[in-house]
């Protein structure tokens, strides 16, 4: 078990519409298997219980939380819910993302507004998550791409 007594926060650990397993899903069904302590973030609360629930059948211990990366506060809390629970972040998996106006459009049917939502996401997300978490643990953390780990 690698990550045995590790933490981690997948963030967009719920499940998107379709067939198969998303990334983020997936990610929490590993790291349980690896031993970790996993806060499930979503933006979709019941998705995030669902991800949980696999988890659990699984030996792991995971908690739903429900997130939206575009919202700092409910970001902060999601990390400071981690510290709380458990006393430290050691992992956090950024997995939110969109791709053009939510829906792979051309580029050239790219709007403005479309751009800032893919921004909001998939930049101002990921880097408002990694803050978050790096000011709830009260330390650096190293990183390697969008997984930080301690």
């Amino acid at each position: 078990m690698r990550l045995a007594g590790k933490i981690a926060v997948v963030v967009g650990a719920g499940q998107s519409p379709g067939e198969g397993i998303g990334n983020g899903r997936a990610t929490v069904l590993r790291f349980a298997q690896e031993g970790a302590k996993i806060l499930a973030v979503d933006r979709d609360l019941a998705s995030a219980e669902e991800t949980a629930a696999l988890a659990a059948k699984s030996g792991g211990e995971c908690i739903p939380f429900e997130a939206d990366v575009t919202r700092e506060a409910t970001v902060a809390a999601a990390m400071a819910k981690a510290v709380e629970r458990w006393g430290r972040i050691d992992i956090l998996h950024n997995n939110v993302g969109v791709s053009i106006a939510g829906g792979d459009k051309p580029l050239d049917e790219l709007t403005e507004a479309a751009f800032d939502r893919v921004s909001a996401i998939n930049l101002r997300g990921t880097i408002m998550a990694s803050n978050m978490c790096c000011r709830s643990c009260g330390s650096r953390v190293r990183g390697q791409s969008s997984t930080f780990r301690r």
